[in-house]
This record gives structure tokens, sequence and C-alpha cells, in this order.
């Protein structure tokens, strides 16, 4: 942590969360359980996820609570599936040097629950702890409801080693949504599990900002399929070259043989300058590839249209490796819910001005 950077008030006492706050998901929990981690600060999370149909600790969210608290040797109550309450008292954290952090910990979410999300949850603090730390992950790592492995490994990492990050992260093996579609459970065990291996080494996080919209210099299109026919990618490259003007050459498909059925489409476009962006679309049952292209091709089409570096999912995770960093600041789009609910988490724990001054039809988030 940044020096100078305190937490909101003193760093013995406990953070009381209501889960229902804001846009009541699951990033409120995630958020909650990495400062508690970071600060020490015990959390006491109520209402968890009280804004999804589904309330209270999934599968996939359980295995964040797990992650969490064998990395900081944390005491835990309420670390079961469908518990609403959640007590969870770190060992130590960062005033105390994270002595009492384990190096190695392995985490199996027994689902198709998404492992992105788990490492979501331990890579930022891992990052700040200045140990050596491995997580390797068990679950989902293509699913509808979160950001796929790649997301992290080509969009948010890249922003962390600008930032003074050593961390990386692999995919071991490809794990799909039984279904594959938008309305798969991450509660459904997974047909075959995949696996996300984090490593980090010791680092910090300093200052940045990434305001400038320079030119694409690079972009891609990858289409996963897992026992579908490879003219399933065909028409969705066509959509995509015929709507964003893609070429051949920046079309690739993978196959891959565990799994699936599944088919997952990413556009991914690079700026001058370094800022990213990730789109994807899913398969789905009954769903044409067309229309899968179509799903992805809006959402890179509204990225490039909103003239900002920082896309809206990178926006939010942001936020907290910046407000770690004591400073920066980034352009986007104007914040979604789930954007400015993650800043008032934030600011339950850290003494952290984060300001968000409108600029044309985006914003800038200013740290600091």
């Amino acid at each position: 942590m940044r020096e100078g950077l305190t937490s909101a008030t003193s760093a013995a006492s406990p953070v009381e969360i209501d889960g229902s706050h804001g846009e009541g998901g699951g990033q409120i929990l995630r958020t909650s359980l990495a400062l508690s981690m970071i600060t020490g600060r015990p959390l006491v999370m109520r209402q968890i996820r009280a804004g999804r149909a589904k309330s209270g600790l999934r599968r996939q969210h359980l295995a964040c609570v797990q992650a969490a608290a064998r990395l900081c040797n944390a005491h835990v109550r309420g670390d079961e599936v469908g518990s609403k309450s959640l007590d969870f008292t770190p060992t130590q954290g960062v005033d105390a040097g994270f002595d009492a952090w384990a190096s190695v910990i392995d985490i199996d979410i027994g689902s198709a629950g998404s492992t992105s999300l788990v490492v979501q949850t331990v890579l930022v603090p891992a990052i700040v702890s200045g140990r050596s730390v491995r997580a390797t992950v068990h679950g989902g790592t293509h699913n509808p409801m979160a950001p796929p492995f790649e997301f992290l490994e080509r969009v948010f990492l890249p922003h962390l080693r600008a930032m003074g990050a050593d961390a990386t992260l692999t995919l071991d093996r490809h794990g799909f949504a039984t279904g594959s579609g938008s309305q798969a459970s991450h509660d459904e065990p997974a047909r075959y599990r995949g696996q996300l291996t984090m490593r980090v080494e010791p680092g910090a996080l300093a200052p940045l900002e990434i305001v400038e919209a320079c030119e694409v210099r690079a972009r891609k299109a990858i289409a996963i399929l897992a026992r579908l026919p490879t003219h399933v990618a065909d028409r969705e490259f066509g959509v995509v070259r015929e709507r964003l003007g893609f070429g051949m050459h920046e079309c690739e498909l993978r196959e891959v043989p565990e799994g699936g059925p599944a088919n997952v489409l990413m556009l991914e476009v690079e700026r001058e300058g370094g800022a990213r962006e990730l789109v994807t679309g899913f398969g789905e049952r009954g769903l044409r590839a067309e229309a899968v292209a179509e799903r992805a091709c809006d959402a890179l089409a509204e990225y490039l249209a909103a003239g900002v570096p920082v896309g809206e999912h990178l926006a939010d995770q942001l936020l907290l490796p910046f407000a770690l960093a004591g400073s920066g600041r980034f352009r986007c789009a104007p914040l979604s819910r789930h954007a400015t609910t993650n800043i008032e988490t934030i600011q339950q724990f850290l003494d952290v001005a984060i300001r968000v001054e409108p600029i044309g039809g985006a914003v800038d988030v200013i740290v600091g």
C-alpha cells in the first residue's frame, strides 16, 4: 500500500458492509474481502448479494471467501453456500507485514463458477503483500456472467504491470459453464473443470494515468470452439469482417478438445500507448452464430465510439489498484452502478479521495 494511504478508521476496528447497497452484487463482497486482507481490518458483511435473484453466497462467491481466508489465514463465520452473512477476520494485514500469509493456495470452486472472479479477489492483495504467491483455481474459465481468462490476462494484467506489479496468469485448462449459454448456472457442476494459475512476485503499485484514446494498433477476433463444428467460427468471423472490417489474418480459431459443447467469441483491440479492451460473445443453445457475433460487435463498436481508453469492466477493476497506489487518473464512459458501488465500498476501508469529473460524453476518474 502506498505510503500515506491510511484506513478510513482505526486498523483494528471492523468494517460493516451492507451487501444490499448499490448494485447489491458479488463485487461488493470481492472488494470487501480484498481490502479486509490488505488492511487487516475485520469484515462484517450482511445481506450478501441481496440485489440478485439468488441472494447469499453461491459456490463461486464461497470460493472467493475461501481463497481470501487461506491466503491471509483468516477466521471466518458464515462461509457456506446460501449464507447471507459473513464475519471475516484476517490474522494479519499490511501493517503486520503479511507474515502469516500463505505462499501457495489451491481452490476448487466445485462447479462451473468463475475462476476469474476468484483470481480478482486475491490478485491485488497478493501484489501489495510483497510476498511470492501462487494460487491455482479450478472451475469455469469462460463463464457468460464473468470476464473470461483472456480479459484478465490481456486487458487487466498489463495495466497492473504498468503500475509496477510482477504477476502472471496461466490458462492451464479451459472450463465452460454447463449449457454454455447466458442462462448457465455457476452452481451447476462443470462438464470439464478448467484451471487458472496465478503467480505473483514481490512488487508495488505506483500511480498511473490512462487518459488518451490513441489509435488502434492491433486487433484480433478469437473464436473458441469445444465439440462444435468449425463452420460456427466461420460464420462468426464473417459477421466480424463485415461489421468491423477485420481481415482474415486478424481472425483466430481455437479448437478445445476438453469440455463443451461451447462457443466463445472474443474481440480484442490494443491502442497506441497500451490501452486495451476485450469484449465477449457466448454461444447459447438455439442462438445462431451470427447473433453471437452481432452481440460482440455491438459491444466493441460501443467502446470504440465512446473514444475512451478504458472500457466499462476495466474501469470497475482499476478502482482498487488505483486507490492502493494513492493517486492516478483514467478516462472512461460514464460509470456503471457497479463501479460507483465499488467506489463507495473502497472508501469504507480507505481514506482516499476518488472523484468522477465529466469531460464531454466521458468521465475522468481521479484518485488522490
